[in-house]
C-alpha cells in the first residue's frame, strides 16, 4: 500500500478541508502514524484495528511501503512474545525497528497473527484535526463498531427484496397478457424441465 491510506496522503494540506464526514468516516478523527526517529509515514488509523496493552502495540491491517518486512523468522525466547514466531518491521528510511508481524503465537496472542503490530514507543501520531503530534502510548484506538453498517445493510436488503417482488409480479402479468398463461402455468413449464433450471 503506497502512502498512508487513500484519504491521508496530504499531511501538509489544510485540516479544515478534511473536517467533514465522508460516508461513515469522520476524517477529522484520523491519525497518521510516523516513525519517531525520522518522521516517515508508516500507517494511519484507517487501517488500525485495535491495540494491545501488554505488548504496547497498535494492530494494523496494512502499513505503507515505507515499512520494510524482514523475511527472517525469529523465535521469541523471553518477554510477551516468548514461544512465538514473528518477523520484524523496520522503517525503510532510518532502519529502526518499528514492530513485528506475528506468524505463530500462543493462544493468548492468536488474534495478532498476520497483523502489522507497530510499537507505540517508536511512533509519533499526527492528528489531522488539531494539526499536532501526540505520543502513541496515549492513543486509544479500539475496533470500529459495525452496528451502523449492519443496520444499513439490512435496510438495503429489505428494500431490494420488495423491488424484486414487484418486478416479478410485473413480469408475471406481462407473461399472462402476452401468452395467455397464468403464473401457475409459467412455474409448471419450468418444473417440467428441471434440467433447464439454472441455480445460482
Amino acid at each position: 500500500m503506497s502512502g498512508a491510506g487513500s484519504a491521508l496522503m496530504a499531511v501538509g494540506g489544510e485540516a479544515s478541508a478534511m473536517d467533514k464526514e465522508m460516508g461513515f468516516l469522520k476524517v477529522k478523527d484520523c491519525v497518521i502514524f510516523q516513525c519517531k526517529k525520522c518522521h516517515t509515514v508508516l500507517g494511519d488509523s484507517l487501517q488500525c484495528c485495535g491495540s494491545n496493552a501488554t505488548l504496547n502495540m497498535l494492530m494494523c491491517l496494512r502499513v505503507t511501503e515505507n515499512v520494510h518486512l524482514d523475511p527472517t523468522i525469529l523465535v521469541g525466547y523471553e518477554g510477551p512474545l516468548a514461544e512465538c514466531l514473528y518477523k520484524s518491521l523496520y522503517c525503510s528510511f532510518c532502519s529502526v525497528n518499528v514492530g513485528v508481524v506475528p506468524i505463530s503465537t500462543t493462544d493468548l496472542y492468536s488474534h495478532l497473527r498476520g497483523l502489522y503490530c507497530l510499537d507505540k514507543e517508536m511512533l509519533h501520531c499526527y492528528m489531522l484535526q488539531s494539526d499536532s503530534f501526540m505520543e502513541a502510548s496515549a492513543l486509544k484506538l479500539g475496533p470500529q463498531s459495525l452496528t451502523p453498517y449492519i443496520g444499513e445493510l439490512k435496510r438495503q436488503i429489505v428494500e431490494t427484496h420488495y423491488r424484486l417482488m414487484a418486478a416479478m409480479k410485473m413480469l408475471d402479468e406481462l407473461v399472462g397478457e402476452e401468452g395467455g398463461l397464468g403464473s401457475s402455468t409459467f412455474v409448471l413449464k419450468h418444473e417440467d424441465k428441471p434440467e433447464m433450471n439454472c441455480w445460482v
